[in-house]
This record gives structure tokens, C-alpha cells and sequence, in this order.
């Protein structure tokens, strides 16, 4: 299958089905790179609670981006 025939299905595909997609290909990008790795283990790691989000700002950083 070609990169374009890949896009036209994906083109194809529901909302849903296309943020699912987007999530792989950011997992498989980055599942192997250990500095990645290492800055989400540390940001969950983090207890303190000043430093977390609340529901509504990820929500806000998330449309932002």
C-alpha cells in the first residue's frame, strides 16, 4: 500500500477513528526514544500539585494546540 493510498483511506475514516490513528503514530514515534521516556516518567512522577493541570486547562491547552 502507498503513502497515498493511506492517506485517502485515512481521509475516509471518522473523527474518532482518525484521533485513534494520530495517537499510534505519535506512540510510534516516539515509544523508542529514551530522552522521551525519561521526561514522561518524570512529569508523572511529579507530586506536587502545583504543577498539575485541572480539567479545564488541558482542555485549554489541548485546543490551543
Amino acid at each position: 500500500m502507498s503513502v497515498e493510498e493511506i492517506k485517502k483511506s485515512l481521509a475516509g475514516l471518522s473523527s474518532a477513528e482518525q484521533n485513534e490513528v494520530s495517537a499510534y503514530l505519535f506512540h510510534l514515534r516516539h515509544h523508542t526514544d529514551p530522552n522521551y521516556q525519561a521526561h514522561v516518567s518524570a512529569v508523572l512522577d511529579d507530586k506536587n500539585p502545583a504543577h498539575w493541570l485541572t480539567p479545564e486547562e488541558f482542555e485549554k491547552r489541548l485546543d490551543e494546540k
